[in-house]
């Protein structure tokens, strides 16, 4: 019985590990890119400038260089279309009419990006705007 209750606890001190690491691995991802223009994310509008962005297992922060601005959403996971992994960072943007709002950022080597939902304020105006995709190349970089 002893015998038993050790192989248990083992193997699950392992599996914990093992999911600890994955979820720590998952964290590492940051993509810095130059936004050309002001945008929002969610309700939080952020102006031009550099940025980094950092998943953290679902969640992604968005923020300046200096810090002065950040925003941090939820977040859902997207596959690339052709199944492959990103070949180059870039992020993408929902633009409506000169309104950009922040859709999807992709890292260099993931197969999955992250997508950000969209807002009731972006469904009223795709509703009288039409809507075209922007995209802006980023660089992945080691997270800090």
């Amino acid at each position: 019985m002893k015998n038993i209750y050790r192989a248990v606890l083992i193997a699950g001190l392992f599996a914990q590990a093992t999911i600890q690491l994955a979820a720590a691995q998952q964290t590492q991802r940051a993509v810095e890119f130059q936004a050309p223009f002001a945008f929002q994310v969610e309700s939080t509008k952020l102006p031009a400038g550099e940025y980094t962005i950092l998943e953290q297992t679902g969640w992604v922060q968005i923020q300046t260089k200096g810090g002065k601005n950040a925003a941090q959403v939820l977040t859902i996971p997207v596959v690339n279309k052709d199944q492959k992994a990103a070949a180059n960072s870039r992020v993408v943007f929902r633009n409506y009419g000169g309104q950009m709002f922040l859709a999807e950022i992709w890292a260099t080597g993931q197969e999955k990006g992250r997508e950000l939902l969209e807002t009731k304020e972006e469904q009223q105006l795709a509703r009288k705007e039409k809507l075209t995709r922007v995209i802006v190349p980023g660089q992945s970089v080691a997270a800090k």
